[in-house]
């Protein structure tokens, strides 16, 4: 049994090579699946013919007739020969193993009358026609089919040359045997290319889908893995990483494989994988966004804003993650907060360290007013004092405000 497969599948190969899916027409183009249809057709049909034709072959020599097996021998190895001859391009192949269809079954009308399968033959080879050949060629095995009926109906009405059929109808019944012989073929024919035809708009269909998907998923890669800001995949269950674009390569220090045999937490600080799971443990169903502590190779950690969303991967549920470093708006939102905290100091000051000697300079000033010929020396060395101690708050308030500015961006 194993050495009947393995012929087998040698000699299926052995006709894919022969009759490959993708072919140069020159009549007319063929869809790819009508291809296939004709070459499994060959490949289940050849190897029962060979079989019917040895039983055919006996049966003709022991009742003593030479010129059908002698035909059948010729017509069979021209069969062949044309269906391997790899030279002859692959439509003309088929029109060609068509003709020798006919000529079987012509010779067996005209030699075999009623008796043989040359009738049937005219059909199958009309079914075999539609199926193989696209919708403008279909119908001609119809034309064919009739002018052969026309033929043999004049053999049979001038006795042209002897044949069985003369033996069986008269040309009245002739004719009614080929109008109805026509009329399957037509009906058969119509069905099989309106189905066919319904397939083929489908199939078309499907690759013109199948061709957009393409288009999309290429251009959703694209966005991914030319993104300037980290993006990265990682599995729902797990946390393995499944995908990774070149700017998380570029900012974590890890190469794409060393990401892929890599689990989340590698990029998260250890005081922090608690709240990763946690997190990630509540929101397996929904979207989330935040910002986290992300850590590279080097072990520097830096806060990101994440944003994620539930996807799937060939099948695998994961989440899909970015990443946007926003140290700088962390660090300028602290100089903030440290600004408005200084700014609460300086008020602090000004009403408290800067008021009190403003108002002995103030007071001062009123009493040297009240009495201008008396001898002011005391007075005028606590004025100084006061003005020294003013002096030296607003240089600090003044140095403070300089120290705390926020550089431009």
């Amino acid at each position: 049994m194993g050495g009947v497969k393995l012929y087998w599948k040698k000699y299926r190969k052995a006709i894919e090579h022969v009759i490959p899916v993708e072919n140069q027409f020159t009549l007319f183009r063929i869809s790819s699946w009508r291809v296939m249809l004709f070459r499994n057709t060959i490949t289940y049909c050849l190897p029962v013919s060979l079989v019917g034709l040895v039983l055919f072959l006996i049966h003709e020599f022991m009742t003593g007739r030479v010129f059908f097996p002698v035909f059948m021998v010729i017509v069979v190895i021209l069969l062949m020969g044309f269906v391997i001859n790899r030279k002859i391009e692959l439509d003309y192949r088929m029109v060609i193993v068509v003709i020798l269809l006919y000529l079987i079954a012509l010779i067996y009308l005209i030699f075999v009358g009623s008796d043989g399968p040359g009738a049937l033959y005219l059909l199958i080879i009309t079914f075999f026609t539609a199926m193989i050949f696209p919708p403008k060629a279909t119908y001609i095995p119809l034309i064919i089919n009739t002018l052969i009926c026309i033929g043999i109906g004049l053999v049979i009405k001038f006795h042209i040359f002897p044949t069985p059929l003369s033996d069986t109808y008269d040309l009245t019944l002739w004719v009614a045997y080929s109008v109805n012989l026509i009329f399957v073929s037509f009906v058969s024919v119509l069905m099989i290319s309106s189905i066919l035809n319904g397939f083929e708009k489908t199939r078309i269909k499907e690759v013109m889908l199948l061709k957009k998907l393409d288009a999309s998923e290429r251009y959703y890669r694209n966005v991914f893995d030319s993104n300037p800001v980290p993006m990265y995949i990682f599995e729902l269950n797990t946390g393995n990483f499944l995908k990774v674009n070149d700017a998380a390569v570029k900012k974590y220090g890890y190469s794409k494989e060393e990401f892929l045999s890599m689990n989340i937490t590698k990029i998260r600080p250890t005081s922090e994988i608690s709240k990763l799971m946690d997190i990630f443990s509540t929101i397996k169903t929904r979207t989330y966004s935040g910002i986290l502590t992300h850590m590279n190779k080097e072990g520097q950690s830096f806060p990101v804003e994440i944003d994620t969303n539930i996807v799937s991967l060939d099948g695998v549920d994961a989440r899909l993650v970015l990443a946007t470093d926003v140290s700088k708006r962390v660090n300028y939102v602290r100089m903030i907060e440290k600004q408005n905290q200084d700014f609460k100091d300086i008020a602090w000051i000004q009403s408290h360290k800067v008021r009190a000697p403003l108002t002995n300079i103030m007071s001062l000033t009123e009493m040297m007013l009240q009495n201008p010929h008396g001898d002011h020396i005391d007075l005028l060395y606590m004025l100084k004092e006061s003005t020294t101690q003013l002096n030296e708050t607003i240089e600090s308030i003044v140095h403070q405000a300089e120290e705390n500015q926020i550089p431009p961006e």
